[in-house]
C-alpha cells in the first residue's frame, strides 16, 4: 500500500519536475517516438530494414560497454538535474510543512517514500533499463543489462538518501540548495546574455540537449544511409529532429527574455537588430552541430542543412511571441509543425521550407515583438 507521504511527495516533486522540464523531455515522448513511427511509412526504408536497424541499435546499447558508459553519463546528468530541482523546492516556503511531518517518521519510512518519488522522476530512463533486461534475456546478454538495473537502483537510492538527509537538516535550519555554477566572470554582449544564462542556470538542460542533438546527427541511422548521402532528405530529417530537441532551450530563452530582460524593449534597438541578434545567437548555439556537419557533409549540403536548422529554430522561437509562455498550447503546435516539416523534407522541399520558415519567423517576430500575450 502506498503511504500518504509517498503520494504527497510524488504530487509535489515528481509532477512539478515534469512540468518544469517538459521541454527537455519532449523528444523522449514526441520527437523520437514520432520519428520511429513515421520513418517507415515515409518510404525511406523497408519494414525489414527498419526492424533490423532497431535491433542493431538496441543490441549495441546492451552489449557495448562504450555505448553503455555514454548512456550512464547522460542518466547521471538527468539525476543531477532532478537533485537540483527537488532540493530547490525543499527550501520553498510552501513546502515547509514537510519539515515537521515527514521527519516525524522513521528514517527507513522516509527513505522508502523518497525512493518512490525519485523512481517516478526517473521513469523515462527506468523504462529503458527494463527494456534492456528483456532484450538481454532474449538474446543472452546478461551482464550489461544487470549492471544497468543495478546502476539505476543505485541512482534512485542515493538520490532518496540525499533527500532524507536534506529534509532532516531543514528541520534544524535551511541549507543552501544544490547549485551548479561556474565561478567565472567576463564581459557579456547583449545578444549573448542567454548563452551565458545557459551556462549559469540551465547548464544541465543545455548539456542534455546537445548530447541528444549530436547523437541524432552521429547516430547509426546516418551510417546506415551512408550509401544515400547525396540524398539530403535523410540528413534533413536528422537535422530536423536534432533542432526539435532544442525546444527546451528555446522555451527557456523566451522565458528569460520575458521575465528577466523585459526592460530590453526600451533599448534603442530596432526589431531588425533584435532579429539579427537572435539569428547570431542561434548560430553560436549550434556551433557543435556546425562543426559536425562541416566534417561529415559536403560544403553545399552543410550550408543548406545549417540554413534549414537556423530557420526552424527561428520559427519555433517566433511562435512563442504569438502563443506566449503556454506550454499546453505550444507543444501541440510545435508537434504539428514538426510533422508537417517532416513530410515536406520527405518530398524534397528542404530549401523551400527553409525560405518559407525564415519569412514566417521574421513576420511573427516583427508583428508580435511589442505585442506579447499576457503571462498566465
Amino acid at each position: 500500500m502506498i503511504s500518504p507521504l509517498t503520494i504527497v511527495l510524488t504530487r509535489i516533486f515528481s509532477r512539478g519536475f515534469y512540468r518544469a522540464n517538459a521541454g527537455t523531455l519532449l523528444f523522449f515522448f514526441v520527437v523520437v517516438i514520432s520519428y520511429a513511427i513515421f520513418i517507415t511509412p515515409a518510404g525511406t526504408m523497408s519494414h525489414e530494414t527498419f526492424q533490423l536497424y532497431e535491433l542493431i541499435v538496441m543490441m549495441t546499447l546492451i552489449s557495448n560497454p562504450v555505448a553503455m558508459t555514454a548512456i550512464f553519463f547522460a542518466w547521471l546528468l538527468y539525476t543531477l538535474k532532478s537533485w537540483q530541482y527537488v532540493t530547490g523546492q525543499l527550501t520553498a516556503p510552501e513546502n515547509g510543512f514537510l519539515y515537521y511531518s515527514s521527519t516525524a517518521l522513521s528514517k527507513f519510512r522516509q527513505l522508502r517514500s523518497w525512493w518512490w518519488m525519485q523512481f517516478v522522476i526517473t521513469l523515462p530512463i527506468t523504462a529503458y533499463g527494463l527494456l534492456s533486461v528483456v532484450f538481454g534475456i532474449v538474446y543472452h546478454h546478461y551482464l550489461l543489462p544487470f549492471i544497468t538495473v543495478l546502476y539505476l537502483f543505485l541512482l534512485i537510492t542515493v538520490s532518496a538518501a540525499i533527500y532524507v538527509w536534506l529534509a532532516n537538516r531543514l528541520s534544524a535550519g535551511t541549507p543552501a540548495p544544490i547549485r551548479l555554477r561556474l565561478p567565472i566572470r567576463w564581459k557579456k554582449p547583449f545578444f549573448s546574455l542567454f548563452l551565458y544564462h545557459i551556462v549559469h542556470k540551465v547548464k544541465l538542460g543545455g548539456l542534455l540537449t546537445k548530447i541528444f542533438s549530436l547523437f541524432c546527427l552521429a547516430s547509426g541511422a546516418y551510417s546506415l544511409f551512408s550509401g544515400n548521402r547525396q540524398d539530403t532528405r535523410v540528413a534533413g530529417l536528422l537535422v530536423l529532429t536534432a533542432v526539435a530537441g532544442h525546444l527546451y532551450l528555446i522555451y527557456q530563452e523566451h522565458r528569460f527574455e520575458v521575465m528577466t530582460l523585459a526592460f530590453s524593449r526600451n533599448f534603442p534597438y530596432s526589431r531588425n537588430r533584435h532579429f539579427g541578434y537572435m539569428t547570431l545567437r542561434y548560430v553560436l548555439l549550434l556551433l557543435p552541430e556546425i562543426l559536425f556537419l562541416a566534417i561529415t557533409a559536403p560544403p553545399l549540403a552543410a550550408i543548406l542543412l545549417l540554413t534549414y536548422a537556423i530557420s526552424v529554430l527561428l520559427f519555433f522561437r517566433s511562435l512563442l511571441y504569438w502563443l506566449g509562455l503556454n506550454m499546453n498550447i505550444y507543444l501541440p503546435v510545435v508537434f504539428a509543425v514538426y510533422i508537417t516539416l517532416f513530410w515536406l523534407v520527405m518530398y524534397g522541399c528542404l530549401l523551400q521550407s527553409a525560405g518559407v520558415l525564415l519569412l514566417l519567423a521574421y513576420g511573427l517576430f516583427y508583428t508580435r515583438y511589442y505585442k506579447l500575450p499576457p503571462i498566465e
